[in-house]
């Protein structure tokens, strides 16, 4: 079984030769950790852990769907935020996405992300197929 690099148009990359957002084996999809960025790398609602976990949830959607499977194959997230006091945010963007038994979850507060206007990054491994329905 090979790696298989799976990209979406939503979920903006760094570039060559440095990471890839998602990969799949098999039924298995791995997906880094996700900004809220666009193309040119700039953050989107600097400072809004609501709106920058509502986009990369939305990007990891895209991610899951380019894989073959779906939002609620996310078997597992870890969420790096830079403030505890996010958490109501963040919890509120995850629910617009996930349904049923949502995904084992990790969330940890540190000091900085990649970007400064960054307050969340999150990333998942999911599980084609396996979230029902």
């Amino acid at each position: 079984m090979k790696f298989e690099r799976i990209t979406s148009p939503v979920s903006p990359e760094l570039g060559p030769q440095s990471l890839s957002n998602c990969k799949k084996a098999g039924d298995h999809v791995f997906i880094s950790g996700l900004l809220s960025w666009d193309a040119n790398r700039d953050v989107i609602a600097p400072g809004d852990a609501y709106l920058q976990s509502k986009n990369i949830f939305g990007q990891m959607k895209a991610l899951m769907e380019a894989a073959g499977g779906k939002i609620d194959d996310v078997a597992k997230i870890t969420m790096f935020t830079t403030d505890m006091r996010y958490q109501p945010d963040i919890w509120r963007a995850r629910r617009e996405f996930f349904t049923g038994d949502f995904p084992c979850s990790t969330l940890v507060c540190v000091s900085h992300l990649f970007k400064p206007e960054a307050v969340i990054e999150i990333e998942a491994i999911g599980v084609i197929g396996a979230g029902g329905g």
